[in-house]
């Protein structure tokens, strides 16, 4: 039986956690420490008043680990604010950061397990978070002391957790499908997870009935593409945005003419990051979803569906157009975007 939850820290401010309960929240994970070392400035309000309103805690720490000394360092930290504090979830180490992708394999392995392994001497479970790209790519996941892997992967992120995109990853622990979910009693966006594993003292209950229905509903593969639109600033022939309605109008196929992303300047053998934003997650994402076989056969692995246009994108739209018998010159134009929808 899955659960629906969330993941917070100080950047929601106050949280009114009796609401949130009511809104369908069965777990929350909170944030335990900032990079700075200092304890997250919501983590004592929040951890009481989750424990207030019977919700279910477990903690996270965003690592910036580049050593075991300082992996070990951080684990410390953790504990120390915990105190022997109850958690009914594990503390995830959230393993994404820019320092660390340049270091081998082993090293990686060596900083999550002496993370992992500290956490568990206090006494608690321990997991690791990251995105779908450092899961597959960039992690020794069998080198790594845990089944408890929590795997972040938004597609649309339109607040929604929709099926198509959920990671494929056998006994995998939680998703965070989304960075724009709502709540009731947390203002603005907030991270949206479903958790798939049994702990104890969670409860029960079935995901598809208690996720709030907040958020951009998802139809189909135009309106995720209006919605897209919307994000960035297109607007239709009036100058106003596209209603998300999943018609593909003139108004749509208008705001689809007025598209024109590429990558940047060609430099030392690469191209570099020239387009960003929703748009180009949309487009990532839906050629990831067509063609993705394809796709790894020219590079090696899907492309990494973080919205910004550098050479992986650009072959991938060279690929796409010539496929679609188009002319091959690598720009997401009018063209290639139709073909999409």
């Amino acid at each position: 039986m899955s659960k629906f939850g969330v993941d917070v820290s100080d950047n929601q401010d106050r949280i009114i956690w009796p609401e949130v309960a009511e809104g369908g929240v069965q777990f929350a994970i909170l944030r335990t420490v900032r990079g700075s070392g200092k304890t997250d400035y919501q983590f004592e309000a929040n951890y009481t008043g989750c424990q207030d309103a019977g919700i279910p805690i477990g903690g996270y720490k965003y690592s910036y680990a580049t050593s075991v000394t300082q992996a070990r360092s951080e684990a410390d930290q953790v504990v120390t604010l915990l105190a022997g504090r109850k958690l009914e979830l594990p503390i995830w180490f959230d393993m994404e950061d820019k320092c660390q992708r340049g270091l081998s394999r082993g090293r990686l392995a060596d900083i999550a397990n002496i993370f992992i392994s500290a956490i568990r001497t206090a006494g608690y479970q321990a997991g690791i978070y990251c995105n779908l790209d450092w899961y597959k790519n960039v992690l020794p996941v069998s080198s790594i002391n845990t089944v408890d892997w929590w795997i972040a992967r938004y597609g649309s992120n339109n607040g929604r957790a929709e099926e198509r995109f959920k990671p494929s990853i056998s006994g995998m622990s939680g998703w965070q499908y989304t960075s724009r979910g709502r709540v009731p009693g947390i203002s603005g966006n907030v991270d949206c997870n479903i958790l798939y594993r049994a702990y104890t003292g969670i409860g029960s209950g079935n995901t598809d009935m208690v996720i709030p229905s907040y958020g951009l509903k998802y139809s189909d593969t135009v309106e995720s593409f209006q919605f897209a639109a919307n994000c960035d600033g297109y607007r239709d022939q009036n100058g106003k945005p596209l209603t998300v309605d999943g018609l593909k109008g003139n108004k749509t196929d208008y705001v689809a003419g007025q598209i024109l992303l590429k990558a940047g300047i060609y430099s030392d053998g690469w191209y570099r990051v020239g387009s960003e934003g929703v748009m180009v997650n949309w487009i990532q994402i839906r050629m990831n979803e067509l063609i993705g076989d394809q796709i790894i056969d020219l590079l090696g692995h899907l492309m990494t569906e973080d919205g910004r246009f550098g050479n992986d994108t650009r072959l991938a739209v060279g690929l796409w157009q010539e496929i679609q018998n188009l002319k091959v010159d690598y720009i997401c134009g009018s063209e290639t975007i139709t073909r999409l929808l």
